[in-house]
């Protein structure tokens, strides 16, 4: 956890340096689409350091579950801190020393130590295989929960065409160009513009994709102007009949409206 003054590139970069340096370089980094972490500074950063990055999907939380449910206890702790006027730092090694249900808490699981708080405690060391037994199966019931109410989505091919999910509404028609990570595809929809989207927001359909083209004759057309009956071809043998344009009656102005008096009682 890092205090940020800004989220320019350089900030960021140099707040996960410090990161790094205490705890290591891991072997991949997950982050959302922020425009820190979408730009050649971070590019560098990471080619440098030696790590793979990948991006959840955009407008897909869930694919980022972690970090994203971790910001939301981190922001609810320090707000507990504040309203009570204690210590933020004390609050955050009680988070980080509090036991899970693996028995172990995330500072022993980071350094394999137990740290010491202001509350007393009995030091227990526990074997590191019973540890993984139970944090695997922990992730076999969460998963079997989970899939109770869910079905696998079958993967995407280049080509196939998907309708977009906007605002529960599946309105956009789109061509899959490319697989852009875990359950994960670039789109392009008929209008010419590229997406990312996750697997879930992306529904096959065998509906014909046809993009749009647009050529000079179209930016050059005004479409204020509706196009006249004298422009349009005949079909059938029929012809059309030019119609004269409609006059509207100009508005009378207060100042040219007829002014009729009132007739008053001659007394």
């Amino acid at each position: 956890i890092a205090l940020l003054t800004s989220t320019t590139a350089n900030n960021v970069i140099t707040h996960v340096k410090s990161i790094f340096s205490r705890h290591g370089i891991p072997e991949t980094v997950i982050s959302d689409n922020g425009p820190c972490f979408n730009c050649k500074e971070w590019q560098n950063f990471a080619r440098d350091y030696g790590f793979k990055h990948v991006t959840s999907s955009p407008q897909h939380p869930q694919a980022n579950g972690k970090a994203e449910k971790g910001v939301h206890i981190i922001k609810q702790l320090l707000k507990k801190a504040t309203d009570s006027q204690s210590d933020p730092y004390l609050a955050l090694l009680s988070y980080r020393t509090a036991p899970l249900d693996c028995g172990l808490s995330p500072a022993e699981l980071l350094m394999n130590c137990k740290l010491h708080t202001t509350l007393p405690c009995y030091a227990e060391s526990k074997q590191s295989e019973e540890i993984i037994k139970k944090q695997e199966h922990l992730k076999w019931k969460q998963k079997r929960q989970y899939d109770k109410g869910t079905r696998a989505l079958g993967l995407l091919a280049k080509d196939d065409v998907v309708r977009i999910q906007d605002q529960n509404a599946w309105s956009r028609k789109a061509i899959v160009l490319q697989e852009a990570g875990p359950r994960s595809y670039d789109v392009r929809t008929e209008e010419g513009h590229v997406f990312r989207r996750n697997r879930r927001n992306l529904l096959r359909t065998k509906e014909t994709f046809q993009e749009k083209q647009y050529g000079e004759e179209d930016e050059n057309v005004d479409v204020s102007h509706a196009e006249t009956v004298s422009d349009l071809k005949p079909l059938d043998g029929h012809e059309y009949v030019e119609k004269s344009a409609v006059v509207s009656e100009p508005v009378l102005r207060r100042s040219e409206r007829k002014v009729k008096r009132p007739v008053g009682l001659n007394l």
